[in-house]
Formats: C-alpha cells, sequence, structure tokens
C-alpha cells in the first residue's frame, strides 16, 4: 500500500484515485499477459523449434523486429493511459 495526499476538500478526488489505481492496475495486468503471451509463443520460435519440421530459422532481424514490435505495444498500450478521463460522480 501507500499513502495518498488529498489536495482537496472533497472527497470525489479520493473516488477518482481509487478509479485511476483500478485503472493502472488493470492496464499492468493486460501487459503482463501480453508479454507473457509473446515469450511463450515467440522465444521458442527464435530458438529454433521449428527448424527441424522446416528446415529454416527465424532470422536474428525478424526476431530482433519482433521484440521491438512487442516492446512498442506494451508502451503505446500504457501510453494510453494518458486518455484516462475522471469519472462524473
Amino acid at each position: 500500500t501507500a499513502p495518498a495526499l488529498l489536495m482537496r476538500s472533497s472527497l470525489h478526488s479520493l473516488l477518482t484515485f481509487l478509479d485511476v489505481s483500478r485503472v493502472v492496475f488493470r492496464r499492468i495486468k493486460l501487459n503482463f499477459v501480453w508479454a507473457s503471451m509473446y515469450n511463450v509463443v515467440c522465444i521458442p520460435i527464435a530458438a529454433g523449434i521449428l527448424y527441424p519440421a522446416a528446415d529454416r530459422g527465424l532470422p536474428p532481424v525478424v526476431a530482433g523486429l519482433l521484440m521491438i514490435a512487442s516492446s512498442l505495444t506494451v508502451m503505446v498500450s500504457s501510453l494510453s493511459l494518458k486518455l484516462y478521463r475522471e469519472p462524473k460522480y
């Protein structure tokens, strides 16, 4: 837990604080699930699990681009929190 400092005399800011914390935690879980699914699928492919069947491996450049795409997806997902709007009470 972390302390919260209310800057207004209204308790609506406390409700907003709780809503923001729920939204952020939900986004953290979404990013974690996305990154985990990516790692479960793409790391074995990059390691060469398809090499015996397809007789070809994943080029390192493609693996690097996929890692960049994963990181960008998580970053854009986190930046979407800037679109947060305070709920109406």
